[in-house]
């Protein structure tokens, strides 16, 4: 389905693209006729993918050195391609997309270029899509070659029929890459089997009402693993053989169970949890151990992770049961409310409040069960997961806080007596776990060998992506007030900063600064706009100044507590320098 919140103008560019350069030879991004033919598509394969500047440099330089010796009309047609790369994308302004085109081709072309470069997309392509942008062009480069050439022999002049071509191409790369026989270009097959944002945003462009607006395999992978239960399976055998049918069947049966058309990612907090390199997801490490913690620096987004993690563990249980599913998606506030539980721990929280203890009642002794006793009476009859979220563990004493619970934890529905009255403890199956935890307080160190084998440990640093959801996240909110090329600049010098702060020997990577102290600088400049304007009004300047002298030098100063003055300054200042003069 086509997205609500999708510029329905990027399907009509789409499709215009086709017509104007794929069938009619044309120039799409200008109004040069006729270059768009085999001759100039084969010399841009030949540049660019034949020919790969495998350097550091980036994507501007490397592209524009490669294209150096080519006519004007060559480099007008690999730059559709990167025009294609970004017209997906709703995290990249109108802006950024003609600019990412206007860098290889030149300031000069600015004014030459048609007005297709548009505000929105169909869904945020995300970080991978961008690192990745040398191998996503070049699938693009010959998969329209392809194209072409399949043109010249059936000399379609259908748009329609063109799509269909797509798809078809799109799904046998994907499907059955090595012994597919659409397709003899070898080069084209062995690019299509890396992971490619591209394959699935060009198989919802082909086909919008069969294939989901959806850029990553992951959360593919996440949907059916989330929904499969809708199929009438008990399990996923067989889903994976066209992962594309599977959840247009499963978008088939929500449309039936509830009469409306349904966006996954308007449901997105019941799939997915974060994106990861591993092949294993956290939430499925989560499901099996049933107990973690999350620890790193301040600012590193870990409660709001805790409670992600436990909404998506109740979500995908929840729907193991399909006529659930319905109720779940009317009031999903109300299912999490009631099943996970939070804790905020501090140091007079002991056994007693935790587990149990003595009492004085009317001048005699009483034994009463702790929070954690009262709330297994509570959720033992469950049949779904509750999770209870321990906040900032390291302000406790945990050994002597958890007591019998190191016990329970491994030997779950095993009846533990405790050290006090009659009482015993038993953890049900379907009561979890998870712990915040900031190491600058407590080292991980510091941590028993009883303690780590119980939980999973997740390191939360700062990480940049999430900075950058958040910046833009704000910046929409606040009407789009910084440019792409500042904020990408500005998330250089925070990822830098981290960088040194990692490599003093007197602090560590324990010690980088939070992406959350560092979104607060949209916030800043916003404030800063409505106070000043002339030069003196820009993002880069006395915003991160402000930010700098408001958030990022006390947490240093901090930091660096127990080191001379002088020393501590000449440290702060050079991190600064970085920082704030880039």
């Amino acid at each position: 389905m086509k997205p609500d919140w999708a510029n329905q103008q990027v399907y009509e560019c789409f499709d215009d693209f086709i017509e104007k350069s794929i069938i009619n030879d044309d120039s799409f991004i200008t109004n040069n006729p006729g270059i768009f033919t085999i001759d100039n598509l084969n010399a841009c394969v030949v540049c660019f993918v034949d020919n790969p500047d495998l350097s550091n440099r980036n994507f501007d330089a490397k592209s524009k050195d490669q294209f150096s010796s080519q006519s004007e009309e060559v480099k007008e047609v690999f730059a559709h391609f990167i025009w294609l790369w970004s017209l997906s994308a709703t995290d990249m302004t109108d802006w950024g997309k003609k600019n990412a085109v206007t860098k290889f081709l030149g300031e000069e072309s600015k004014d030459n270029l048609t007005d297709v470069f548009l505000k929105g997309g169909i869904g945020s392509a995300g970080q991978y899509h961008k690192l990745n942008k040398p191998f996503e062009i070049s699938y693009l480069l010959l998969l329209f070659r392809e194209i072409k050439k399949k043109l010249l022999l059936e000399l379609t002049t259908d748009v329609s029929e063109v799509k269909k071509i797509l798809e078809t191409l799109c799904l046998e790369l994907y499907n059955n890459n090595e012994a597919t026989t659409v397709t003899g270009d070898d080069k084209l097959k062995e690019i299509s089997s890396k992971e490619l944002a591209l394959h699935h945003i060009m198989l919802h462009f082909s086909n919008p009402n069969r294939y989901e607006a959806i850029a990553a395999k992951k959360h593919k992978v996440a949907i059916v693993n989330t929904f499969y239960s809708l199929l009438d399976k008990e399990d996923t055998t067989g889903l994976w053989d066209n992962i594309d049918e599977s959840i247009l069947a499963i978008r088939q049966k929500l449309v039936e169970m509830l009469n409306y058309e349904l966006s996954f990612y308007d449901v997105q907090q019941m799939w997915n949890f974060e994106d990861r390199k591993e092949d294993i997801s956290i939430d499925m490490l989560f499901e099996y151990k049933k107990a973690m913690v999350f620890y790193g620096p301040p600012g590193t987004s870990k409660t709001h992770s805790a409670n992600r993690l436990a909404e998506v563990l109740i979500s995908k249980q929840y729907f193991r049961n399909k006529k659930n599913l319905k109720e779940f998606i009317q009031n999903p506030k109300y299912i999490f409310d009631s099943h996970i539980h939070h804790l905020q721990l501090h140091s007079n929280y002991n056994y007693e409040d935790f587990i149990a203890g003595l009492h004085i009642e009317e001048k005699s002794s009483v034994v009463k069960p702790g929070y954690l006793l009262r709330l297994i009476e509570k959720v033992k009859g469950d049949h779904l997961p509750h999770v209870l979220i321990l906040d900032e563990i390291n302000r406790v004493d945990i050994s002597r806080l958890f007591g019998e619970l190191f016990s329970a934890l491994e030997y779950r529905n095993k009846r533990i007596q405790l050290s006090v009255g009659d009482l015993e403890i038993s953890l049900p199956d379907n009561l979890y776990f998870i712990g915040t935890m900031n190491e600058i307080d407590f080292s991980l160190e510091r941590i028993d060998f009883a303690l780590r084998r119980r939980f999973l440990w997740q390191f939360m640093g700062f990480d940049k992506n999430i900075l950058k959801q958040m910046i833009q996240g704000k910046n929409e909110d606040a009407g789009w007030i910084v440019s792409e090329t500042d904020i990408d600049t500005f998330i250089n010098r925070c990822e830098r900063l981290n960088y040194e702060v990692s490599s003093l020997p007197e602090l560590g990577q324990n010690y980088q600064i939070g992406h959350t102290f560092f979104a607060e600088i949209i916030d800043i400049f916003k404030t800063f706009k409505k106070i000043h304007s002339g030069k003196r009004n820009h993002f880069l300047q006395q915003p991160v100044k402000i930010l700098w002298e408001v958030s990022i030098k006390p947490i240093l100063q901090a930091f660096l507590g127990n080191m001379d003055n002088e020393s501590k300054s000449e440290k702060i200042k050079s991190l600064q320098r970085g920082f704030v003069n880039g």
